[in-house]
């Protein structure tokens, strides 16, 4: 009896009161979360975990816990969020459509495995940052018995070698959640294993790497199940991945251009790491012949540059498209022209009735919510995606099409659509304040002059459509294909 004690004091430690457990960058110790999340958005909005899908989160064996409180966002009205501790239900509620709410649960105190059931009714997302409970929650321990090693924990001063390898020698147990750190990187799964030969994630659950400073790539030295998926929130990711067996390999699975401290694998399938390398100098060359289901999914930022700069820019042609009655949801493309840079914006609303977008601002971010504008997933060999600002254009001499060499990625940021009052002509302004996926920052303007009377403004020319190949920009019109610069292509 003695030893059994000896040992369950080894493995966790208890908190009592209030205890705030943080989701605004990965999953918070202890808990679980199934399926894995879609991300953490950590800038912008700066909401935390996102799940669009139905999600159960647990955190195991809490004790006396009389409420719960959660911060969390929505850009929907149909979820609904039930708590229940045990067997013991909190209550339900349905979350509107705001950012940065407050939901909170409370009953009779209560023992057992604490959870909450996000649920999903037809589209869009919700988004989780902190949870506090009133009462007692175990959390997690590394192997020596004393609380598991936080984030700020890690050296700050220590120097990493390029590349820094991840491994691990304790052997405490298979799906559970757990953290530990080794040559100063502080990994973190929501559910999986660590074994005397490997750490790994389960199938729906994540891993994050963690470092003081900003990680250029990684490669896992590992093994994943048939089918296996993976997708980043940060970066570029590639995989080994068969539909037929289990895949084993020294370069099992790699993530490039990550250019941050932290970095999250949301793994579909198994994932088993023997040891991960990180780089922190440049991207690691690495020869991984992607899975089919890798192919479309892939993006890459490899046309911006890496040294932030900062543009202010002011176009002096638009060409507006409402896509709306074609793609069945509000949603317009903005192509803004001047003698040095382009853009392509894609904004989620619809032209009112004079032609233009509604007034007012269109924050920059990933949740495709109406009256928004689509942030950059960035390109691919062929494309790449709105919405973002191209220039360094360069004819080729033999074929006389025009193409350009660098493209500045928008993350995040503000599009606004104002109109003076008074005098003649009125001014329509467009204005754009974003910042890019290397953090470029970028100010814009446009200025479209309308009549006064009735605002009986030219719509914007809508006749003509785009495409880009090969990083080139493309404008089909009247049967024929013409360059930007007016090249008519054969």
């Amino acid at each position: 009896m003695y030893t059994f004690v000896l040992a369950m004091a080894a493995s966790m430690s208890v908190a009592f009161g209030t205890t705030t457990f943080d989701f605004s960058s990965a999953i918070a110790e202890g808990w679980t979360v199934n399926p894995a999340p879609q991300g953490f958005e950590t800038t912008d909005l700066a909401r935390g975990m996102q799940m669009a899908a139905t999600t159960t989160l647990t955190l195991p064996n809490v004790q006396n816990v009389g409420s719960v409180v959660i911060n969390g966002s929505s850009n929907i009205d149909n979820y609904t969020m039930e708590v229940k501790v045990g067997t013991t239900s909190f209550g339900t509620k349905t979350l509107p459509n705001e950012k940065n709410q407050t939901w909170t649960f409370s009953g009779t105190a209560t023992s057992g495995d604490l959870t909450i059931i996000v649920t999903r009714a037809t589209k869009k997302s919700v988004w989780i940052k902190t949870i506090t409970i009133d009462g007692e929650s175990s959390v997690p321990t590394d192997t020596t018995g004393t609380v598991t090693p936080g984030e700020s924990e890690l050296d700050t001063a220590y120097v990493y070698a390029e590349p820094t390898v991840v491994t691990n020698s304790d052997s405490i147990g298979s799906n559970i959640a757990y953290s530990f750190i080794s040559n100063n990187v502080k990994v973190t799964a929501s559910k999986g294993a660590r074994t005397g030969t490997y750490f790994s994630a389960n199938a729906d659950n994540t891993m994050t790497f963690t470092t003081t400073r900003p990680m250029k790539g990684l490669v896992v030295n590992g093994f994943v199940k048939k089918g296996f998926e993976a997708t980043t929130n940060a970066g570029t990711i590639v995989y080994e991945s068969s539909d037929e067996e289990d895949v084993t390999a020294e370069e099992v699975l790699a993530i490039t251009d990550i250019n941050a401290t932290s970095v999250t694998i949301s793994c579909v399938k198994q994932m088993r790491c023997y040891s991960v390398s990180i780089y922190f100098e440049e991207n690691p060359e690495v020869d991984i012949e992607p899975g089919d289901d890798d192919d479309d999914d892939v993006y890459s930022f490899e046309w911006e540059p890496t040294t932030p700069t900062q543009m202010t820019i002011t176009f002096d042609s638009l060409q507006m498209q409402d896509l709306t009655e074609n793609l069945g949801y509000a949603c317009t493309d903005l192509y803004f022209m001047s003698e040095e840079y382009e853009a392509e914006i894609t904004v989620f609303a619809s032209l009112d009735e004079f032609g233009l977008l509604p007034l007012g601002a269109y924050p920059i971010d990933t949740t495709y919510a109406e009256n928004t504008v689509q942030a950059s997933p960035g390109g691919d060999e062929y494309y790449d995606y709105p919405s973002y600002v191209i220039t360094d254009f360069e004819q080729d001499p033999e074929s006389g099409e025009w193409y350009y060499n660098t493209a500045y990625y928008l993350a995040s940021g503000t599009l606004y659509m104002d109109m003076t009052e008074g005098g003649q002509p009125v001014q329509y302004l467009i204005r754009l304040e974003a910042t890019t996926h290397f953090g470029s920052t970028i100010q814009t303007e446009y200025r479209m002059y309308l009549p006064v009377a009735g605002i009986e403004q030219t719509t914007a020319e809508n006749t003509a459509s785009k495409m880009l190949r090969n990083h080139e920009l493309l404008i089909r019109k009247g049967g024929k294909t013409y360059t930007v610069m007016g090249v008519q292509v054969r």
